[in-house]
């Protein structure tokens, strides 16, 4: 009889949610209809394995539609765990085109790995609708999760495609960021990121190092990784800067300095480098304990055109990079103790030409 009992409550609970998830998708439906077709629409780009569930309660966006009198559209595509299921970045940019065709004039809001597709399509498509655009915690220069990702997909011989691309100084990471934002001209952009010490007030996704874009406004805020999106409509300055452009008061540059470094020979070949191929070493020019890597093992770009880059993470002061060239293993300096003031952003893009 409790068996019974029990089983009857499971039934009617699963029953409960059913019919809670029917109506929130009904809500979704007339979410989506167009109630404000004269007001440039909001539209929301879920990240890496998100969905429409990524963003607020139904409820708080139709309060949104009602105070801003603009309408919310949701942008959802492939993404997720499961290797080799879902599409590169470069595709998805695609599929973002044709879907803001119908479009004249949006405001984008785009979380994590979603802020990179946009950036992506703005680099290939000049004309374009977007008026303004959000950032929520982007990987701008790439996530160390993507690692932990990459290496659950390698049971799979197919990997996972969208993680390839956001490990740090992945060549599609190259790609974009090597263009210093030009994709962005004419675009008023607003770049919010988390930035905190404290383990329950924290990102443990992207580092604020890497979600600090050198060519926006940045502003941080408190919270986490998931809740920049799912409670984006209790940031005042974001819905400022919505309806008029308006930036709120702006986060002062992150202190810690990575560098990417590429290495090309006397022929304009890209060199095979391995993370030997670095020297770290302190003012004294004793061995410095810092790690250096060197990414990619698998392509990371659709059209990849290099695969091999240095990654030397959190440069100081002391620090000297010897660089060793040739057969004969001769050394180069890239970087001096004490010229730290060369790195003018968080993450700095160098390419090297051997002579």
């Amino acid at each position: 009889m409790l068996f019974a009992l029990l089983c009857t409550g499971c039934v009617k609970n699963s029953v409960q949610a059913t019919d809670e998830l029917w109506k929130t998708w009904q809500a979704m439906d007339e979410l989506l209809q167009a109630d404000y077709p004269d007001a440039p629409p909001v539209i929301l780009v879920h990240g890496w394995n998100g969905s429409e569930f990524t963003w607020p309660d139904v409820q708080t966006l139709q309060h949104f539609e009602q105070h801003m009198h603009r309408d919310i559209y949701f942008f959802t595509y492939r993404t997720g765990v499961v290797a080799d299921r879902f599409p590169p970045i470069e595709i998805l940019e695609e599929q973002l085109e044709r879907y803001l065709l119908p479009f004249k004039q949006v405001d984008v809001i785009a979380h994590s790995m979603g802020g990179l597709i946009v950036r992506q399509y703005l680099s290939h498509h000049s004309k374009h609708p977007i008026r303004r655009l959000v950032f929520l915690s982007t990987p701008h220069f790439g996530t160390d999760a993507a690692s932990v990702l990459e290496q659950v997909a390698s049971v799979s011989s197919e990997g996972n495609l969208q993680a390839d691309e956001m490990l740090p100084g992945s060549d599609f990471l190259w790609q974009l960021n090597v263009q210093e934002g030009s994709e962005l001209e004419g675009v008023q952009v607003l770049n919010a990121y988390v930035d905190s010490d404290s383990i329950f007030d924290k990102d443990l996704v992207v580092p604020s190092y890497s979600a600090w874009l050198p060519w926006a406004a940045n502003v941080s805020v408190t919270g986490n990784h998931h809740t920049l999106a799912s409670d984006l409509m209790k940031q005042d300055f974001l819905l400022k800067f919505l309806a008029f452009g308006t930036l709120p008061k702006l986060a002062s540059m992150p202190k810690r300095r990575d560098a990417w470094i590429r290495v090309w020979d006397e022929q304009g070949q890209l060199l095979p480098l391995t993370a030997n191929t670095l020297r770290r070493m302190n003012a004294k020019l004793q061995p410095n304990q810092h790690d250096v890597f060197v990414c990619c093992e698998r392509p990371s770009a659709l059209y990849e055109s290099a695969r091999h880059t240095l990654l030397v993470e959190d440069i100081h002061n002391e620090d000297v990079l010897w660089l060793r060239k040739g057969k004969d293993r001769k050394a180069m300096v890239i970087k001096q103790a004490g010229d730290i003031e060369k790195y003018t952003q968080p993450v700095s893009l160098q390419e090297i030409t051997l002579h």
